[in-house]
């Protein structure tokens, strides 16, 4: 077996690892092992996408329903004016709010006002009504 000088040897190492680090000097985006690489870049990654935020509960419903009992209330008493307050003010955060419907908000908006309208009119008419001493 032939024997090599020390020079040799030295030469030969230097030459082979400069070969092996060859890939890694020529590409400035390799990392320094295969299994980063493989994990940071590979194809088997799926990116992440948040899931979207649910959409609140609509208040249009509500307010459609509180409109319409204060609008029945309003033929019999004006004592539930306050309800009909209450439908206004949910009528309008429901329109404010881009998700509820424009259409049931609308709607109740315009029984609200009109339960409104009936009770005031009902109020009135009953104070008239008390006897003056």
């Amino acid at each position: 077996m032939p024997s090599l000088d020390p020079s040799d040897a030295a030469r030969l190492a230097a030459q082979a690892s400069r070969s092996a680090a060859a890939p890694a000097d020529d590409d400035p985006e390799r990392l320094p092992t295969a299994q980063l690489e493989m994990a940071a870049f590979g194809d088997h990654l799926i990116p992440y996408v948040p899931p979207a935020p649910p959409t609140p509960r609509s208040l249009a419903p509500g307010a459609l329903a509180a409109a319409i009992l204060a609008l029945v209330a309003s033929f019999f008493t004006g004592w539930l004016l306050p309800l009909g307050a209450v439908a206004v003010i949910l009528s309008i955060v429901s329109l404010r709010r881009p998700h509820d419907s424009t259409r049931v908000g609308v709607w109740s908006l315009c029984l609200s006002l009109l339960s409104i309208v009936f009770s005031a009119g009902w109020l009135i008419w009953g104070f008239s009504q008390l006897a003056v001493v």
